[in-house]
């Protein structure tokens, strides 16, 4: 009786689990979408400055990691020191991606749909493979080879065909594209060998003061505090307050749910999840706000969302691959060393198991 009790309550346990687990990934899902839709309202109507909203962005993200860091619990939350000149550096360079990727990708929602805004978006995969083969060499994999060249396809088609078209939006949709796979490319090049573990809300404690810095002055110099002032005069100063606490609450929660789901699962599995949560930002701006559409552009985005899902499908299955083998080296390093070297300190043999680990 014993041992069935045990197994019943292993049951109900993982169904709580894979309840749980979905239900996050419905929220994360949600926000991402809702966020998506949200900026693409404001930007275009009540408040067409996105540079400033951003730096809005950043201030809610950076308060709301100060609470967590004084508040949560270590288990869920520990701030991570700056030791060493790999964590400076990786903390310089977050800025100066998010500043092209994110402040460039909510002012190309000025001009251009946002069904368009995240086909073009979907391209970074792309974008990420060819700056990594220009800047490291890094080649890809012959299944990710061609998920890739459909998705190429895809987005031409779909982009090229669709009436809303809109060639500045275009440029600045793809420069914020190319600024993600930058960073991210850079990062990697840059940090090499070097163990630098930061945690999401270590970024928004460490990343968001500097992206301020440059956020505002560029706000500024597009005139966009000027646009504030005639939205204030013309929505009045609860609307757009409303709006602005509105829009860093969406970026903090985003942020705390997602961590909370890679918590429980995995960054890889996390990262499958981009061609659902692109998918439904498409569709549900259909039904929201007016957009037109053609029958070649509508098959370019379902050959693009196939091809985006096929590619995150290819890269987590390498991932888990990768991290596995890593994992079986690391051990059996670690056992080389405390029988060569057998009473050195426990510390240094910890160390030794997690040299590697990113």
């Amino acid at each position: 009786k014993n041992s069935q009790g045990a197994v019943a309550q292993k049951e109900m346990s993982g169904c709580l689990y894979a309840v749980l687990v979905f239900t996050l990934l419905a929220i994360c899902c949600g926000e991402s979408v809702g966020f998506s839709v949200f900026n693409k309202y404001v930007f275009s109507g009540p408040l067409k400055a996105p540079i400033f909203v951003t730096a809005t962005h950043q201030i809610f993200c950076f308060l709301g990691a100060c609470c967590l860091w004084q508040l949560s619990p270590r288990s869920f939350y520990t701030r991570t020191p700056i030791t060493s000149g790999a964590t400076v550096t990786k903390i310089m360079l977050i800025p100066i991606a998010f500043v092209m990727n994110i402040g460039m990708n909510n002012l190309s929602l000025q001009f251009t749909t946002l069904a368009l805004n995240q086909l073009i978006r979907s391209f970074s995969p792309v974008a990420i493979g060819i700056t990594a083969y220009l800047i490291e060499g890094k080649t890809q994999s012959l299944p990710k080879m061609l998920t890739l060249a459909a998705l190429v396809g895809g987005v031409v088609m779909g982009v090229a065909t669709s009436p809303d078209f809109d060639f500045l939006g275009f440029l600045i949709c793809g420069g914020s594209v190319l600024g993600q796979s930058l960073g991210i490319v850079m990062t990697a090049l840059m940090m090499g060998d070097a163990s630098v573990r930061l945690h999401v809300f270590d970024v928004l404690l460490y990343a968001t003061l500097p992206s301020i810095v440059v956020l505002l002055p560029w706000s500024y110099g597009m005139g966009e505090f000027e646009v504030i002032g005639q939205s204030i005069e013309r929505e009045g100063f609860g609307v757009i307050a409303g709006l602005i606490v509105a829009g860093g609450t969406f970026a903090f929660t985003y942020n705390l749910f997602t961590t909370i789901f890679i918590k429980m699962t995995s960054s890889v599995y996390y990262g499958v999840t981009g061609g659902l949560r692109c998918a439904l930002a498409i569709l549900t701006s259909f039904f929201i706000f007016p957009q037109k559409v053609s029958p070649l552009s509508i098959s370019g985005i379902i050959i693009a969302m196939i091809a985006f899902s096929g590619n995150s499908y290819f890269t987590m299955k390498e991932q888990l691959a990768a991290k596995a083998k890593l994992s079986v080296v690391d051990v059996e390093r670690a056992t080389e060393k405390e029988r060569l070297l057998d009473g050195e300190d426990d510390e240094e043999q910890q160390a030794l198991i997690g040299n590697k680990k990113l």
